[in-house]
C-alpha cells in the first residue's frame, strides 16, 4: 500500500496513535496496571473516529485489523466488567492477555502495512 504521509496530518495522527497504542499495550503487558484501560480507550476511540470515517486506501486496506482492535478492546472491557472482584481472577486475566495480544498482533500488522516496521 503506497502510504504518502507528506501533508497527511490526519493520517500522521493515526500513524502516532498506532505508536501510542503499542506502548499501552506493551505497559498494560510488563504491569497489569488496569487504570492503563482508560488511556487506551482514549487512543482506540480516536484511531475509530478517524479510520472508521477514511476512504483513503490507508484506512480502508487495514480495515480487518483496525476491527480486530477495536473488538478485542471491547472484549476486555466486557470481561473486566463481569469480574466479580476488585482484582481480576483467573479467567479473566487469561482472556485479557489473549486479547492484548490479538490488539498487538494486530497493531504491529497496520504498521507493516504502513511499511513502518
Amino acid at each position: 500500500m503506497a502510504t504518502d504521509l507528506v501533508g497527511n496530518e490526519k493520517l500522521q495522527r493515526f500513524i502516532r496513535l498506532l505508536s501510542d497504542l503499542n506502548h499501552l499495550t506493551a505497559e498494560m503487558f510488563s504491569s497489569g496496571q488496569t487504570s492503563i484501560l482508560h488511556k487506551m480507550n482514549d487512543v482506540i476511540l480516536e484511531m475509530y473516529s478517524i479510520q472508521h470515517g477514511g476512504t483513503e486506501d490507508a484506512y480502508t486496506a487495514i480495515e480487518e485489523d483496525a476491527q480486530i482492535i477495536y473488538k478485542n478492546f471491547n472484549a476486555i472491557i466486557a470481561m473486566m466488567r463481569s469480574n466479580e472482584g476488585d482484582k481480576a481472577d483467573l479467567a479473566t486475566s487469561t482472556a485479557v492477555k489473549k486479547f492484548l495480544h490479538n490488539i498487538f498482533d494486530a497493531n504491529i500488522r497496520i504498521l507493516t502495512a504502513y511499511g513502518l516496521i
